[in-house]
């Protein structure tokens, strides 16, 4: 549960959603199988157990949401070896070529006799909302996956209104100076750097300091496009510089300190955790906002 990316998005103020609100708004759009002739589907799931009923999960104030993604699985190796033993058959029997137009419709109709005895692949992606903090917060690794979830809430809601955090200057420029002078207090290099020059995309990568060689880099016009940061003693992560949070490992202490919670309980560490989780990555992200001048929402 303890999310390892971080898409961030801030809500309008007039966000109201409660979790009966969400509940019955979502449930249109709840998940059903992939059909036979689809070749994927998406929808709501519980994100504690994807059998149980409810599709949100609320605690402090935060509610979390999955969505279960469902894909046809056809190997392309098939596919391209049944189109070319359809046009081997038919140029042997026709005694004629086969174009363009007509394998794009031989291909179409072999995929329609594949699709129903193709097997399935699954995948699932948390994200919850904070309307406290105005947040919204997927965990995923890519911008197709965020704008997958993000639409779904859209389509779900008939509006949501998040924008991603966006700052008055580039973030890219902030990290820059950090690393020619100091970085803001509670934060911490973590030893990983990806500098970018921005006249042909050649990239640098670095797994320690070699302060030296950065210096150097920097000063030949180089951007820093991801930094390894320690914030506090929560979690490690990587900020890129369109400010997603990308590998964050969090401390043994955080991760644990909710160690004692009764067992007996269902779901009862569960719901410690979400909320221990939701607390740090609300204070981390104020922080971020501040220390990139993440532009308020205009009221």
């Amino acid at each position: 549960m303890w999310f390892r990316n971080c898409h961030i998005y801030q809500l309008p103020q007039e966000f109201s959603e409660t979790a009966d609100s969400l509940m019955e708004k979502l449930e249109p759009k709840r998940f059903m199988s992939v059909g036979r002739q689809d070749s994927e589907a998406v929808g709501w799931v519980s994100p504690l157990n994807r059998h149980l009923q409810p599709l949100v999960h609320s605690a402090n104030g935060c509610h979390l949401l999955c969505l279960r993604k469902e894909q046809k699985v056809i190997p392309a190796s098939m596919l391209k070896e049944s189109l070319e033993e359809r046009v081997k058959a038919i140029e042997s029997a026709e005694g004629r070529k086969v174009y363009g137009k007509e394998k794009t419709a031989l291909k179409d109709d072999i995929l329609s006799l594949l699709k129903p005895k193709a097997l399935t692949k699954s995948s699932h992606l948390l994200g919850y909302l904070d309307p406290r903090h105005q947040l919204l917060v997927v965990n995923v690794g890519s911008n197709a996956q965020a704008d997958t979830f993000v639409q779904l809430l859209i389509d779900s809601l008939g509006s949501l209104g998040a924008v991603k955090l966006m700052g008055e200057e580039n973030p890219a420029a902030i990290m820059n100076q950090w690393l020619l002078s100091s970085l803001p207090s509670d934060w911490s290099l973590n030893g990983q750097f990806e500098l970018k020059d921005p006249k042909d995309e050649r990239a640098a990568k670095f797994k320690d300091s070699m302060t030296d060689i950065i210096q150097d880099l920097l000063e030949d016009g180089y951007w820093v496009k991801k930094l390894g940061i320690r914030y506090k003693d929560q979690f490690s992560a990587i900020i890129q510089d369109d400010l997603q949070v990308k590998s964050i490992k969090y401390s043994d202490e955080l991760v644990t300190e909710n160690d004692d919670t009764n067992s007996d309980e269902e779901y009862a560490r569960f719901d410690a955790d979400f909320v221990l989780m939701s607390q740090t990555l609300a204070e981390f992200i104020a922080d971020l906002k501040q220390q990139f001048k993440v532009m308020a929402e205009e009221s």
